[in-house]
């Protein structure tokens, strides 16, 4: 990134269709942008876990959330990809689930959330 203190973390979570870009800025998750359909972009803004908020520059902001933006579009599946997506998920719709994996896919997401959220 431009600005010093900050870092951009593309990845895939389980509970979203599409890419996310994490944002943090010194270690502290500020944002996770991603890629509603064809709906455009949402941004979900992380609780401060010092402070009531955080303050930034404007201009400062508005330049890191395009850069996590222009990443994240760079992400956007092939017509192919978005096609063999959506055979696993058609696959997926009559999968029933043990207890036992279940279980597993819980203990994996509260992994997750405690990473991300604390």
């Amino acid at each position: 990134m431009k600005y010093k203190g900050w870092k951009t973390i593309l990845g895939d979570l389980p509970d979203k269709e599409n890419p996310v870009a994490d944002v943090y800025y010194e270690n502290n998750q500020i944002f996770q942008i991603f890629k509603e359909d064809n709906t455009g972009y949402t941004i979900i803004f992380a609780n401060n876990p010092g402070a009531n908020y955080w303050e930034f520059p404007y201009n400062e902001s508005i330049e890191v959330l395009q850069e996590a933006k222009d990443h994240l579009s760079k992400l956007q599946r092939t017509p192919e990809q978005q096609e063999a997506y959506e055979a696993r998920m058609k696959e997926l719709e009559n999968w029933n689930p043990t207890p036992e994996e279940t279980a597993e896919y819980e203990r994996k997401m509260e992994e997750q959330r405690k990473k991300y959220y604390g």
